[in-house]
């Protein structure tokens, strides 16, 4: 197995961030009585898995944060995942 570099690692974390902030955003746009912390890493869990996916697949970065990831696609999975994780926990 190789190693990832230095470069792939501070896109990863800065996916991770922005998924996180956005995963913020959407569990309280789902329920006033979000976690914080279960929404922070949800959406930190969607970011990332969002943006690796449309980096594997190719797809242009809208947003770069560096190799191939996206800051945009991280926060919409980070949205997403957060969303739809606190809306079923009602």
């Amino acid at each position: 197995m190789g190693n990832i570099d230095a470069a792939t690692t501070n896109a990863i974390i800065l996916v991770a961030v922005a998924g996180a902030v956005a995963g913020l955003v959407g569990g309280l746009l789902a329920s006033s009585r979000a976690s914080i912390i279960g929404s922070i890493l949800m959406g930190a869990i969607g970011g990332i898995s969002f943006a690796s996916i449309f980096a594997i697949l190719g797809i242009n970065p809208i947003v770069d944060a560096g190799q191939g990831f996206s800051y945009l696609y991280a926060a919409g999975g980070g949205l997403l995942l957060s969303l739809v994780v606190t809306a079923s926990n009602k």
